[in-house]
This record gives structure tokens, sequence and C-alpha cells, in this order.
């Protein structure tokens, strides 16, 4: 019988901007690296002073378990750990308090794991600074106070470790330093960072040992690269037996790396047209895995949503997402009303008006192309308005409830009503009439079918105070009013769905969405908070959320919201101001979040967790 053999992959832990978490990348052959979730983060940091996630170093153990320690703050003395069993899914994060018995300790940072294979013991180091401990190097003044050296623990369990203790001092500022065992020789080397100011160094250097126990030689080699300033060196063994060290050639924001074929004796600079490396990566640790981790990697970010996940590739305007599947080609489709973002000089409301539905499609409900404007054949006036779709099918055709404003306006005064259109492909639309509400001003309609069979309307009524009403239908056709709903508050953007075994209405309140809670989709229970008004980490996701969709697949729920990017408001009557990456301060973006409902009574959100659509 042959050996099994496990073909290899590497994989590359890292943070990008000021740490907003961990990001991983994988790659067949350590010069092409890819980003897992379009680079997103993939596990928000939670202990430490600051929150932070620089440094993130990740080794496997001989049971498989991942092992990730990192950098949690500027001047905190613990460093943050948690575990996982495939790099999907991690332990509750927690805080090693490696330097809390040394009060004058400065920092702990950027935290290295090795695995010792010969003591079955892991070893963790990292770099301190603690006032007058050790002989002082000249620094330049912006680092004044600041003498690194480098310390560690170790640990079997990640539960119990050993005293802290100083492990290396070479007589300079020392940081970053990373172990790697060389697969043929078992020599053990370490990259570290001289990091005096006065003269400036900021240089890698490598320096060797034969056990870690009896720790490394202080007497370090010249440089290993170039004439510039690199740190957060990663030193990883590739399957041909060459030795490659990356590092962030951070006063660039780039990285870079170097490549030895004798053991790390002489090093060789990798041509930059070589190397590819993720947008933004920062200091991180590249290792080796099976092949069949980063299969199962790939294959469960495949739906991982992008941020933004959608832009209006016409107007950059979209909002009021509504999403529906296609019954016979099974894309999902969806509408929004078009703001016209790009207009040049127009005054007041005036570019929220004159606005067309677009439509998006996708198989996957994550990655959306633009298909183009739906025909809405309801044109009774020559600039028509069309705002915020309401779609549903019945099994037979597709319904479509749209707000129209009879008009281009400058402001926001005109009468606005809901009409009901039909279609058979999604992109024709039929008028069949204009809804008796409760008044000449209403918009925003939300749609669902009930258990009977019948139909519910709840819309927002302008008037009074913008609050929601509702209506109900046995067929869409013909409605019947019920005037407002008791219990809801000032809103619009009204979305119901059931899910979890209960009714829920989201509601727009321009800080967020509110939640509410029913049993018969009549009597409503607000939860408290808003859901999404505190401003997310992703790309284009820092503002309060605005007036969503909601898809529910089996047991997960997903929303879909848009962002507006001059949030907050300037003053009312004033147009926000020219931004300085060139969009249009009116510009929107879709967005998606996967909500939680745990107990069955609240729904939470994470948005600044990667959506992954199953």
């Amino acid at each position: 019988m042959q050996p099994l053999v496990l073909l290899v992959s590497y994989i590359f832990s890292y943070f990008v901007g000021q740490a907003d978490g961990l990001h991983l990348a994988w790659s067949r052959d350590g010069y092409n690296w890819t980003p897992l979730a379009n680079n997103a983060s993939l596990l928000v940091p939670q202990v430490g002073e600051d929150k932070l996630m620089r440094d993130p170093s990740i080794c496997q153990g001989p049971d498989g378990t991942f092992h990730m320690v990192w950098t949690s703050s500027w001047t905190d003395r613990i460093i943050g750990y948690a575990s996982s069993p495939d790099l999907i899914h991690w332990s509750e994060q927690q805080a090693i308090p490696v330097m809390m018995h040394e009060s004058e300790a400065h920092n702990c940072w950027a935290p290295e794991l090795f695995y010792d294979a010969p003591s079955k013991t892991f070893w963790i180091l990292w770099a301190t600074t603690i006032p007058g401990r050790h002989a002082e190097v000249a620094t330049s003044e912006s680092e004044k106070g600041l003498n690194h050296r480098i310390y560690c623990t170790t640990t079997k369990d990640f539960k119990t470790f050993t005293p802290t203790r100083l492990y290396f001092d070479p007589g300079f500022s020392a940081i970053d330093a990373a172990v790697v065992r060389d697969p043929q020789t078992k020599e053990l080397l370490m990259v570290v960072k001289n990091e005096n100011s006065a003269p400036a160094e900021k240089n890698l250097r490598v320096t060797r040992s034969k056990n870690m126990r009896s720790g490394f030689s202080k007497k370090v080699s010249a440089p290993i690269h170039g004439n510039y300033w690199a740190e957060g060196p990663s030193p990883l063994f590739l399957e041909d037996g060459s030795l490659i060290v990356y590092f962030d050639r951070y006063r660039e924001g780039r990285y870079g790396a170097v490549r030895s074929t004798d053991h790390g004796q002489t090093w060789a600079e990798v041509p930059a047209d070589l190397l590819n490396l993720p947008a933004g990566i920062r200091h991180g640790t590249a290792f080796q895995v099976d092949d069949a981790v980063l299969d199962r990697l790939i294959d469960f970010y495949r739906n991982a949503a992008p941020k933004p996940l959608y832009t209006d590739p016409v107007h950059f305007g979209p909002t009021d997402p509504e999403i529906v599947q296609n019954r016979e080609t099974g894309e999902w489709y969806m509408f929004y009303t078009s703001r016209r973002a790009d207009l040049v000089g127009g005054r007041g409301a005036e570019w929220v008006h004159g606005s067309p539905i677009g439509i998006a499609t996708s198989k996957d409900l994550v990655h959306w192309t633009y298909l183009r404007n739906a025909q809405i054949g309801y044109r009774p006036d020559p600039q028509p308005t069309y705002w915020a779709p309401a779609v549903v099918d019945d099994g037979k055709e597709y319904h479509m409830f749209l707000t129209y404003v009879p008009g281009i306006f400058t402001e926001w005064e005109h009468p606005r009503h809901i009409v009901h259109l039909t279609s058979n492909d999604l992109v024709r639309w039929r008028f069949q009439k204009v809804l008796d509400l409760m008044s000449e001003k209403v918009i925003d309609a939300g749609v669902a079918r009930l258990p009977d069979g019948t139909w519910r309307m709840w819309y927002n009524q302008e008037p009074g105070g913008k609050l929601i009403a509702s209506a109900d239908s046995p067929d869409l056709y013909n409605w019947e009013d019920h005037g407002l709903v008791a219990g809801i508050g000032n809103c619009e953007g009204p979305k119901p769905f059931f899910w979890k075994n209960a009714w829920w209405l989201i509601c727009d309140e321009w800080k967020g969405f509110a939640v509410y809670r029913s049993e018969d989709a009549t009597h409503w229970t607000r939860q408290p908070g808003n859901l999404l008004q505190e401003p997310g980490i992703g790309k284009y996701d820092d503002v309060a959320a605005n007036h969503c969709d909601v898809v529910v697949r089996g047991d997960r729920a997903y929303i879909y919201y848009f962002c507006h990017l001059s949030r907050p408001r300037t003053a009312p009557g004033q147009r926000p101001g020219p931004r300085a990456d060139g969009l249009s301060p009116n510009t929107t973006f879709i967005q998606v979040a996967e909500l939680l409902c745990e107990d069955g009574r609240t729904i939470t959100c994470d948005r600044n967790a990667v959506t992954v659509v199953q």
C-alpha cells in the first residue's frame, strides 16, 4: 500500500489598517496570495484596552488545533488569545496576562507562536519595554523611552503558563522575533528587528540556535534585505526547501520578501512582480497547512459578501433594496430606488427625485450585477419619480407596490401615492391601480402573506408624524385600509417578515432600525435599542443603516440595507460638501449582514462580522 501523501498549502494571517481584526490569505506556491472573504476581517477583537488585533500569529498544534495570539493594545500588559479547529470557528477570546506582574511594563507587542516538537511545548515570544531595565540605547525624540527586549512564556495547553522571563537581549532595542525550524538541518532560526532609532537601523537580522530552551545567539547577522525600513518578519520554508521571509515595508505601505536557498546564509530580494499579496496587508504570520484545511476554508468563504455589496453603476445612488427570486430561473432580482447621486448642479432634494427603479441580479445573493432599469408602465407625468418598490410573488405573477411622486421637486411637500403593478418577467411592469390609502401622501410599502393566504401591507403615513399604517387584501388587487398601527413610533420603510416562529417589522428611524415583534402580525412590541445604528468598520459601512429588506433562508436571515455617505446629514437645506475620495456625498451603497435571534425574542446583528450567505 502506498503511504498517504498530504498535499500542503500556505495560509497568511495578517491585519490591515489600524487593526480591525483577523485577515487570512492563501497560496499554493508561497508567492501568489489570495485573500479570503474579499479581504474582510474574519474575527473582530474583543479583548485588550484598545481592542486591537495587530500582528496575529497562528500556529497549529499536533492535535490539529490552531492557536492564535495577537497584540491587543498599544500599552497593555496582556496579549490576546483564541483557538480554532478549522480557522473558521473561533473560541471565546481571552487575555493572557504575560506582563501583569511588571507594573512599569510599557507594552506587549507582536507576540509570535512557535511549537517546539521535541519538547511538545508552545513558545510565545513578544517585545516589551520596561523603563530602566536594560542598557539604554540612543533613541529619536519620537521614540524616546522605548527600549524593547524579547520576552517569553511557554505552555502545553494554553491554560497554564510558565513564568514570564527575558528571552533575548542582543544589546539593541529588539522587536518582532519570529522563529522557524529548518526541516533539513533541524536548526532553529530567529528573525528579529533591530529597532534602534538613533541612528536608525529598523532592519531585520537572523540569529540561530540548536534548541529553544538554551536561547539564541546574541551575535546576529547583517540586515537580510536592502537599505529600507522593515518589520514584522514571517519566515516560511517552502516545499522546494527554500526559506522565504516576508516583511512589512511599512514606510512604503507595501510588503516585501527575501529568499534563501542555503538555509539562511545568503539572501536575495524577491522581485516585486513575483510577489502578489493582498492590498493593505500588515504584519502577520505565514504557515503551512494541509490542502484539506485550505479547501474547507475556500469553500466556506466562497459566499462571503464583500463590503460594499453593490452600488448602481449608472447614478451611484441605490437605496431601498427589495429582493425577490425569479421562480423560473432561480436568479435573485434586487430592485432599488436609483437616486441620482451623480446629478451636478441640482437644488435641494432634486437629486432624490426623477429616480428610476434599478435592477441587479445574482445567483447567490452575494455577487450582484447590474441588469437594467425596470420598465414601469405608469407615467402620468412627464418627469416621474419612483421610490421604494415592494415586490412579491403570488406564484402566478409578480406584484410591485411602488411609491410614485408626480414630478421632480427640490423639496418634500408634494403628493405621493402607492401604485400597484404586475409583471410576468420582473422587468416589464403593467399598471393596475393607485391604492386608496389613508392620505395623498403615503410611501414605502412592505407586503407579506399571512398564514390564512391573505396579504397585509404596512406603509408610511407621512402626515401626522410619519407613522405606520396597514391595509389587508385577499388577492393583492383589492385593499381595505385599517389606518395606523398601534404601538409603532415615527419611522419609515417598514419591512415585515416571519422568522423564528414570530412576525417582525423592521423600520427605519434614520438612526438605525427599530425592531418590532408580534405573534399575530397585529400587536407589536418594540425591542430595546436600535439595530445597525453604530457605524461599521467595513468599507462605506461607517454610518447608520437605512431602509432595508430581509431575506429569510431556513433558519437564517440576512438584512440588506443602504448606507448614505453624507450621514450624519448636514443642516436642512444644505447640500454636503465634496469628499476627499472624489465620490459625491450623495453616493449610496448596498450592504448585507446576518441577523441573529438566539432567544427567539430579540434580533441582533454584527455588521462587522463576515457575512457568509448560506
